[in-house]
């Protein structure tokens, strides 16, 4: 779905998380399929014209694609992606205003059609930040991390700035290391960014800083994230892309099973052995990375955050937040604020 999404959606018209529209498709009059619209995680104001994309985890994903002029002022385009469950027949899509502040502007709506078995890994989210790396690794998400990495030599090799680029090989090489560290990894990783320092210093050209950074990461990137060859690579790499757009709903091994066309049995199989953890621990891990980042970067009370990511109670959110990071989420985010 392309428009702008939405006019009057500031803070003085609108607070952030106010439910402002409904997607629903209809079958023979009857609801098959609904999508709530939320300020701030599905639409911003039309008028901030810096491009964002955001990917709230419920099977959506946002991204800014242009500009359009509507009398006489500049207003941002963007485009809506969401996930339909499989089996869906439906014969109207219906676009419901809920009477909130925000209007929205649609200008087209289209639908794509992907095969789901042997389909290749693709995304459509747009870059990863290299703010994530470290939670890449430490949920051990080896998808993103190539999406990443490939991102670090493409913009290497296209660089005409010699120093700009060893910059961004020991940043990326340093956030991969600061993860793997602690993820367990040997003490012989405190020496890592020195040596690469000193490599990377030698070099005469982009293409060679490339080379060596992208041997690099790969060396310390391997001790946590284990490469995974052969024909069900490709179906593990097409799961965790389909738990990144989906974490914040109540997602079961069965249905991704039945995305990938496997048995639930093989694919838990499947899973365990390219991730090292089960998949309901995954998806946990996962939820916490995204709160994490959410009590870092937002406002929202923690109750919020913890329905946001897909946590049923802020009980089981601040057990599950307590064990995994040593802290409750309130001190992180005092804490937070504080280095701040």
């Amino acid at each position: 779905m392309v428009g702008c999404f939405a006019l009057y959606a500031q803070a003085d018209h609108e607070a952030e998380g106010t439910v402002g529209a409904m997607i629903q498709l209809l079958n023979a009059g009857t609801s098959v399929f609904r999508q709530d619209l939320l300020n701030g995680r599905h639409y911003r104001e039309a008028t901030d014209l810096e491009p964002w994309r955001s990917m709230p985890g419920d099977g959506s994903s946002v991204e800014s694609v242009g500009l359009i002029d509507i009398d006489g002022v500049d207003h941002r385009v963007d485009l809506l992606a969401i996930d339909l469950p499989m089996g869906i027949v439906a014969d109207h899509l219906h676009f419901t205003d809920l009477g909130s502040a925000s209007s929205f502007l649609i200008f087209d709506v289209l639908f794509e059609f992907d095969p789901v078995h042997g389909c290749p890994f693709r995304s459509s989210s747009g870059g990863v930040a290299l703010a994530d790396l470290p939670a890449l690794i430490r949920i051990g998400d080896r998808v993103r991390f190539n999406k990443a990495y490939d991102q670090l030599i493409s913009a290497l090799q296209a660089s005409t700035d010699l120093d700009e680029a060893r910059s961004q090989a020991l940043t990326f090489l340093a956030l991969v290391t600061a993860g793997t560290l602690e993820m367990g990894g040997s003490r012989d990783m405190h020496r890592v960014q020195l040596d690469a320092a000193r490599a990377l210093d030698s070099l005469q050209s982009a293409e060679a800083v490339a080379e060596v950074a992208g041997a690099l990461v790969s060396k310390v990137a391997d001790a946590i994230l284990r490469p995974r060859a052969g024909p069900s690579a490709r179906l593990m790499d097409r799961a965790m892309a389909l738990v990144e757009r989906h974490y914040a709903r109540d997602l079961r091994d069965q249905a991704v099973a039945e995305q990938l066309g496997l048995s639930t049995s093989h694919f838990r199989y499947l899973f365990r052995e390219a991730t090292g953890q089960p998949f309901h621990q995954y998806v946990t891990a996962l939820r916490l990375e995204k709160a994490r980042r959410l009590l870092i970067e937002s406002a929202q009370p923690v109750s919020e955050i913890a329905g946001a990511v897909g946590f049923g109670g802020l009980s089981h959110f601040s057990r599950a937040f307590s064990q995994r990071f040593s802290i409750s989420p309130a001190n992180f985010r005092r804490s937070s604020i504080m280095r701040h």
